[in-house]
C-alpha cells in the first residue's frame, strides 16, 4: 500500500547534490560516517530516496535516502540510511530498507548486512543478528 505523504525511488547520479546536501547534517551530526564525493557517487548506483509528495501529486524534496553497497555476489550492505526528522515512523526507513533488499534479491547477492546503533526497525524489516547458520560479525577499531 502506498503512503500518500512520500514515495520511494531510484536515485541517479543526477540526484548528486541533492543527496549531498540532504545527508549533510546526518553525517555532520556524526549519525552517519562521512563519506567523500566519490564514496557517495559509487553508492548512487544502488541507491533509493524517498521524496515528499505534494499536494498536487508532484515529487518535492527528498526525506529519506538509503544505498545498497554490492561487495561480491556473496554479500552486501546497507548504508547511510537516513529520514528527515518530521518523516520518522511514517514507513520511510522500512521502505527504504524493503529497495535494497529488493535490489539485493535482484542482483542474486547472498548476503545483506545493516550496521546500526538502533537495530529495532532493522529487526522489523527480518534483519537478525545472525544467519541461520550463526554468523556474525566482529569489529576491531585499528
Amino acid at each position: 500500500m502506498a503512503n500518500p505523504e512520500f514515495k520511494i525511488v531510484p536515485a541517479s547520479h543526477d540526484d548528486f547534490v541533492d543527496v549531498r546536501d540532504f545527508l549533510a547534517p546526518f553525517m555532520d551530526g556524526v549519525h552517519l560516517l562521512p563519506r567523500t564525493s566519490v564514496e557517495l557517487e559509487l553508492l548512487l548506483k544502488h541507491s533509493f530516496k524517498a521524496v515528499e509528495l505534494k499536494e498536487d501529486g508532484g515529487p518535492g524534496r527528498i526525506v529519506g535516502f538509503c544505498a545498497l553497497e554490492i561487495y561480491s555476489k556473496k554479500l552486501a550492505e546497507l548504508q547511510c540510511l537516513a529520514v528527515d526528522e518530521a518523516f520518522r515512523r511514517r514507513g520511510v526507513g522500512s521502505g527504504l530498507v524493503q529497495a535494497c533488499v529488493a535490489k539485493a534479491r535482484e542482483e542474486k547477492v547472498k548476503e545483506m548486512m545493516a550496521i546500526s546503533s538502533s537495530d529495532e526497525m532493522f529487526k522489523a524489516c527480518g534483519f537478525d543478528y545472525s544467519l541461520p547458520n550463526q554468523k556474525r560479525a566482529l569489529f576491531i577499531e585499528p
